[in-house]
């Protein structure tokens, strides 16, 4: 890992691997740690890039509401790919990183090759809003600790703490290490909320693959199909189970997935 000054902000930045670019955006959690086991699958084969955004790990830590939005996340990505001279790239971004992605496919298309949306939504419901609100009100009541463990639960689901809790305690681990003020979380929290491109997520023309969960009980599974009915010939695929972290509960499943998808991928882009 280094820390990289991409002009506009400093980013803790992993970059492994050959071949086509291959951007792996995090969520809310905000840290690189959550595509482990994605990293170590296609850097055979792909030149992985992923990072804390900003506000979590290892990246700067600016405060103030306004310098928290899934846009200014996107701009972000935008300058690390310049940074880092990545003209073109797949990129998957999963539940917030599936919003930055949205924005990067609406407003930056000639820097995307393929999109992956794992675990996403397009606009936040009552269902979401009630999530994030009880979430802020951890952090805001008891400390970025047990926001930090509140969250795990959240987003790890029960399934996971019984069959993955080392790799759950492990990504939790950094999470606290790492973790912002309130201020910053509440923050990140409310970009959440604050993002909507409803109106125009039919104008993404990329080749798509909509991955959610059905077990998700943060970002619910009918996102996926509200998303993938938006996008012109999106593929979908809904996980039996894995909660919030498909990608981490059934790691070969999930990346076997995504290979065939850009497989195909490359034949049209």
């Amino acid at each position: 890992m280094k820390r990289i000054d991409t002009g506009r902000i400093t980013l803790n930045c992993a970059d492994m691997g050959e071949g086509p670019a291959f951007v792996f955006i995090p969520g809310l959690v905000g840290l690189y740690d959550a595509w482990s086991f994605q990293l170590e699958h296609f850097s055979k084969q792909y030149r992985c890039v992923t990072f804390d955004h900003r506000g979590t790990g290892e990246s700067d830590k600016p405060t103030g509401a306004s310098a928290y939005s899934t846009q200014a996340i996107a701009d972000d990505v935008i300058a690390l790919m310049d940074t880092l001279g990545i003209k073109t790239a797949h990129i998957a971004g999963t539940s917030t990183g599936g919003c930055i992605l949205q924005n990067l496919a609406l407003d930056h298309p000639e820097r995307v090759r393929a999109c992956i949306f794992n675990n996403t939504w397009v606009t936040a419901d009552e269902f979401i809003t009630r999530v994030a609100i009880t979430r802020k009100r951890i952090a805001e009541s008891y400390g970025p600790e047990e926001y930090v463990k509140v969250s795990s639960m959240f987003t790890s689901g029960a399934d996971q703490f019984r069959h993955n809790l080392d790799a759950v305690m492990e990504l939790e681990r950094r999470a606290l290490e790492t973790v912002g003020p309130v201020e910053i979380l509440t923050a990140r929290l409310d970009m959440t909320l604050a993002h909507d491109r409803t109106d125009e997520i039919g104008r993404i023309d990329k080749p798509s693959l909509v991955i959610g969960t059905v077990d998700d009980a943060t970002i619910p599974y009918y996102f996926a199909e509200d998303l993938s009915a938006a996008i012109s010939g999106a593929q979908m695929t809904l996980f039996d189970d894995g909660g919030h972290y498909s990608y981490r509960r059934h790691p070969e499943k999930w990346n076997e997935l995504v290979a065939r998808f850009l497989i195909e991928a490359e034949k049209t882009v």
